[in-house]
């Protein structure tokens, strides 16, 4: 699968004006969670508003719920589970991995302390490690829930990392101990390889286009967030674990 942006864009919005933003959004969602290209997605709209122009219905009135009209346009193939690309797989184990990494080492090396792989550390890499099962197993639902309720996944990521910063903060007993450097070089290696290994898939442009007009829609906003999630949460555990420290 080919992971692109999921937005429509302004352009296109204007060449709909006959379809509802929310039931037009959710379309767009569906379509690309079934990984359809922007053409196709910009073909069906254009097919959709063309006729809620021509019969004054709505969206709603006409095709009903977005999500069901998207896999009657899909077939059998809405059944079939998403398969992310297997780079993008590699890369997010490499950012999972330097989140474990990097942190601690950073911290090590401020400190002038050795690394310490702890307690906390163990009990951090076991909920990471379901919580990479649960992406990989159940990929659709979770990118459903992520792309339909922004601030609702924006706060479960926060509570995520707060939940991997506690046990971290309090289970500080060191199981090993070894120098700062090398961990540092490796989290740092593996957070490189986070952004470039699946760089080719998140970064692809793909706009919904519609095929009436000459416009087209959409950047690759969220595409170059996702391609740099890994470096931009490292940065908050490494912030989070500051404060705890100031704290303490």
């Amino acid at each position: 699968m080919t992971m692109t942006s999921t937005g429509n864009g302004g352009s296109f919005e204007l060449a709909t004006p006959h379809i509802d933003r929310t039931w037009r959004e959710r379309f767009v969602v569906e379509q690309r969670l079934a990984d359809r290209t922007g053409a196709q997605i910009g073909d069906a709209l254009a097919t959709v508003d063309a006729h809620c122009a021509e019969s004054g219905e709505t969206a709603q009135e006409a095709f009903g719920d977005p999500a069901a009209y998207s896999r009657s346009l899909i077939g059998d193939a809405a059944d079939e589970p998403m398969r992310l690309a297997p780079r993008t797989v590699a890369g997010i184990v490499c950012g999972v991995l330097s989140l474990l990494i990097l942190p601690r080492a950073i911290e090590a090396l401020v400190e002038g302390s050795s690394f310490r792989i702890t307690g906390g550390d163990v009990a951090a890499a076991v909920l990471l490690a379901a919580l990479v099962a649960v992406i990989f197993w159940r990929p659709t639902p979770v990118l459903r829930w992520l792309v339909r309720r922004p601030a609702t996944a924006g706060a479960a990521v926060f509570a995520v990392l707060i939940v991997l910063v506690v046990p971290q903060a309090l289970l500080r007993e060191a199981l090993l101990e070894v120098g700062p450097v090398t961990p540092l070089v490796v989290g740092a290696v593996l957070l490189v390889l986070s952004v470039v290994l699946p760089w080719g898939d998140l970064s692809q442009q793909d706009p919904v286009r519609d095929p009436r007009a000459r416009e087209t829609g959409g950047g690759g906003g969220i595409g170059w967030f996702t391609a740099f999630l890994f470096p931009v949460l490292t940065v908050i555990m490494v912030g989070m674990n500051a404060l705890f420290r100031a704290v303490s």
